[in-house]
């Protein structure tokens, strides 16, 4: 726990084991445990983003990346005291009533406080490699950066190991939100089923997909490891955090919202759709995902798409993941980021 803030403390002596984590709900208000996990967990992406920052401006400034809009991004960047995490950093894309960010659209967001309050983490996420790597995951480079990262790069390729959208692929958003990689994707020559719940964001991401010429499919349904219905509870809009339906979260009664949403697997969806081929599987879906990764194992046995998870918002996602995708298909090889799986049999 070397450098690590008191907030960071506490929320780690409160979930680190079974006994602590009884004390810490019996004596500290669900409301208050979830104020200290979010006060930490913003303390911890601003500082990741302010390093992310300073390393993209460093590798404008020496010449290691180039793209159309270096020396706007970089005058930018070395202007704003908050960098990629300001508003008004998405505004540098924005043109013609959209953004346009290097072939993938997006609607205007830009009044939009809820989705603007995380534009840097989404941007980092999706877009970074993108916009300023030109698509290049290599290892050197995804290595480099991750760790600055909340949940890391949608790629990473290593020799014959090559986990990245192709033109031509058949995609899978677990979580897509407002769209944001499946614009990525459709930029790339993708089709992507873009799975998302929430009524609120559902909307946006109709949007999206219609200004990427429909190569997003948007779907409005969970992914998880059954047919039916569920409880899907959000703060969006509370400025407090996002969606999950994994109900075993000590703090899920703080949550503001909830909706009933259907959820199915993977394997019905692929079977009802008809679909001959799913090539890769970008999953976040806050906890969920070995929920998801359980209804998908006849398309990891026969379709091995290629899998970009994350494997945070659980203490055990790393090793449940992992032993899910290999137990489906054993031919997988997974290599583990600090907080994302990337997995292809190659």
């Amino acid at each position: 726990m070397k450098g690590k803030t008191l907030l960071h403390r506490l929320q780690y002596w409160g979930y680190s084991t079974g006994l602590l984590r009884t004390i810490w709900r019996m004596i500290v208000p669900a409301r208050l445990r979830k104020r200290i996990a979010k006060i930490s967990t913003d303390n911890d992406h601003r500082a990741r983003l302010k390093a992310l920052t300073k390393m993209v401006a460093g590798d404008i400034e020496n010449n290691t990346i180039d793209f159309d809009k270096a020396q706007e991004v970089l005058r930018f960047l070395k202007t704003d005291k908050i960098g990629l995490q300001s508003p008004d950093f998405i505004k540098l894309w924005f043109k013609d009533g959209r953004l346009d960010i290097n072939g993938a659209f997006l609607p205007d967001i830009t009044c939009d406080a809820a989705i603007l309050n995380g534009i840097g983490l989404m941007f980092a996420d999706t877009f970074l490699f993108h916009v300023f790597y030109k698509d290049n995951y290599q290892k050197k480079f995804v290595e480099r950066l991750e760790r600055t990262m909340v949940d890391g790069p949608n790629g990473y390729v290593d020799g014959d190991f090559d986990v990245s959208v192709k033109a031509g692929d058949t995609v899978i958003d677990a979580g897509a939100y407002i769209g944001d990689f499946g614009a990525y994707a459709a930029a790339k020559g993708a089709v992507t089923y873009a799975f998302e719940p929430s009524s609120a964001i559902y909307n946006i991401l109709i949007k999206t997909s219609a200004l990427n010429g429909n190569k997003i499919i948007p779907v409005q349904k969970g992914l998880s490891d059954f047919d039916g219905d569920i409880e899907l509870f959000s703060d969006f809009g509370s400025g407090d955090g996002g969606d999950t339906i994994v109900s075993q979260f000590d703090d899920i009664k703080s949550f503001a919202n909830s909706e009933k949403i259907p959820v199915t697997t993977l394997d019905k969806f692929a079977e009802e759709e008809n679909l001959k081929r799913i090539d890769f599987i970008k999953a976040d879906i806050e906890g969920a995902e070995r929920n998801m990764l359980t209804g998908a194992k006849r398309v990891l046995k026969e379709f091995a798409p290629k899998l970009a998870i994350c494997t945070y918002h659980l203490p055990d996602d790393p090793e449940v993941l992992e032993k899910l995708i290999l137990e489906a298909n054993p031919k997988y090889k997974v290599r583990q980021g600090p907080n994302k799986l990337y997995a292809c049999v190659c």
